[in-house]
Order: C-alpha cells, then sequence, then structure tokens
C-alpha cells in the first residue's frame, strides 16, 4: 500500500485531540497531507498541511436524510490510498513504513475478538454468506487504510445505502457509524486484513489492553509494535500512564484547557447524559424492529 493522504474527522471541540494527533504523525516522519472532514461547521484553523475536505453532494444528502454527522465517513469510500483515523489516536510509527507490505482493507483494531459493537444480529446472515469466521473482518471506525477506491461515485454507493435491506443501518441508523461502515465493507468484497491476526501478530492499538507502567514491554519487537494508538471507548481522564502518549504531545496551555474540559466536559448534567443515552438505545430497538420486520 502506498499512502497519499491521512483522513480524519474533527469539528472545535475535538481540536485539542486532533492536534496532539497531527504532531504525532509529523513526529515519525509522516508528512503526508491531512483531509480532515468537517464534523459539523463549527470548524478551526488547521495546521500547515491540513486541509478541510467536504463533498458538498455527500454531505447535502446524508443531512436530507437526517443521517448521524459521524456518517460523513461514507467520504471515504469515494477515494484510495488513505488511512483514516480518529482524533483520540496517536502515531507510533510512520504508517507510509508500516503499511506498505499491504494491500486492500487494513485494520488493526481487536474488535475480531470483541466484535459486539461492530454489528446487530439481522445483519449477521449477510455476513455468513462469505464466512463462518465472519468475526475476523470486523473493525473498529475509527481507524482503517484503504488503497482502493470502495465505490465508483456517489450514485453507486447511494445504491447500496438506500437498498431496503441496508437503509435502517446505512442511513437512519442514529447511533454510531461502526455498524454501517462494517456491513459497507463486507458488501464492497474488499479483501479485509488486520494486521493483528497471524500470520502478522502486531500488537494491540487499543489503549484500553495497556494498564500499567511498564506497557511499552510489549513493543520490543519494532516489527510487532503497533504503528498507532487508539483510545476509542477509553475514558482519557485517569492516571493511567499510557495516556502520556497523547499528553506528552500538549502545550502547557493546552494541556491545562484539556484539564478543564476534562473536569467539565460541555457542562453537561448527568441528567441529560442519561436521556440521551436512553434516546439513543430507543432508537436502536426501533431500528431492529423494522429490520426485523423486512425480512
Amino acid at each position: 500500500m502506498k499512502l497519499e493522504k491521512i483522513i480524519s474527522l474533527a469539528n472545535k471541540n475535538s481540536e485539542i485531540r486532533f492536534l496532539a494527533m497531527i504532531r504525532s504523525l509529523r513526529a515519525t516522519g509522516c508528512n503526508l497531507p491531512v483531509w480532515v472532514i468537517p464534523y459539523d461547521d463549527n470548524k478551526f484553523e488547521l495546521p500547515e498541511n491540513c486541509i478541510w475536505w467536504e463533498m458538498g453532494e455527500v454531505i447535502g444528502w446524508l443531512e436530507a436524510n437526517h443521517a448521524h454527522k459521524m456518517m460523513r465517513k461514507y467520504q471515504c469510500l469515494l477515494t484510495e490510498n488513505y488511512q483514516y483515523v480518529d482524533s483520540d489516536v496517536v502515531f507510533l510509527r510512520n504508517p507510509e513504513i508500516a503499511l506498505s507490505g499491504y494491500a486492500g482493507f487494513i485494520t488493526s483494531c481487536g474488535h475480531w475478538h470483541n466484535p459486539g459493537h461492530t454489528y446487530i444480529e439481522p445483519l449477521v446472515k449477510y455476513y455468513k454468506e462469505k464466512t463462518t469466521t465472519w468475526q475476523k473482518d470486523r473493525f473498529n471506525a475509527g481507524q482503517y487504510a484503504c488503497d482502493t477506491r470502495l465505490f465508483r461515485d456517489l450514485v453507486s454507493l447511494k445504491r447500496f445505502v438506500e437498498d431496503p435491506r441496508y437503509k435502517e443501518v446505512c442511513l437512519n441508523y442514529k447511533t454510531y457509524d461502526q455498524v454501517a461502515l462494517n456491513l459497507l465493507i463486507h458488501l464492497s468484497d474488499v479483501q479485509v486484513t488486520n494486521i493483528t491476526l497471524p500470520p502478522h501478530n502486531v500488537e494491540s492499538t487499543w489503549a484500553g489492553d495497556y494498564t500499567d507502567h511498564n506497557f511499552e514491554r510489549y513493543w520490543n519487537d519494532e516489527e510487532k509494535k503497533p504503528y498507532i494508538i487508539h483510545w476509542a471507548g477509553c475514558e482519557m481522564n485517569n492516571d493511567r500512564p499510557i495516556n502520556n502518549l497523547f499528553i506528552n504531545y500538549l502545550s502547557e496551555s493546552e494541556k491545562k484547557k484539556w484539564n478543564d474540559q476534562l473536569l467539565n466536559p460541555g457542562n453537561v448534567s448527568i441528567y441529560k447524559k442519561l436521556r440521551r443515552k436512553v434516546s439513543l438505545l430507543k432508537q436502536a430497538i426501533q431500528s431492529f424492529k423494522r429490520i426485523m420486520h423486512q425480512r
């Protein structure tokens, strides 16, 4: 795989994490351009060699259908030769080098042994049509790379997304993008390679797998060392030593701002957070019932 760009998704609320990610990328020696999908209109000034990447037709279509803003990642399916990362990632090795020996769709997460958040039950029948070991191809939607344009254009992407069999997941599913992207990658028939599986056996890229001060002991073999660390689903407001991989890329003023955000994350009350979670759960149940009704 020959990378041509790094893609991410961000807005002003994720600026500090995004800046740390970019600095870690540059520290590895990777100077590729970074295309940033705007999560919403709440943008910020990007660092050098970063651009806002906004495909108006894609975003307009998603907005018209009231899709979750995370679905803007669908833009990635219309380009090639990229590494996508969410902003809660730091790079440990140059992705240009780390991925040079691979082809197709590449991920390095541990969802093959914990696939629960990557699918809903009605989709399993589609995965089983291809292989009995379908779990090995499930991946985290916060980090992946691909050298292939998986859909020729928006028209071909819409054909899959708006198919009655998939629409509830790919367009109307209101919780998150992970289930939808896993389905679309499956439908594209691209070869999926998870480099934490044999014969590659790269160590975990998930921050949650590293809990003590001596976490770097797993990385004595440079070839098995993960090229990124991803905090997907991990709280970053505790004292785990691995969090310093992120913190060390912040200035003193950014550290203070970051600590303030951790202590007061948007002034959102516990009641409001709980109400939001209940609402998302209800939406997921409704989507599931609609899919079952269509079967």
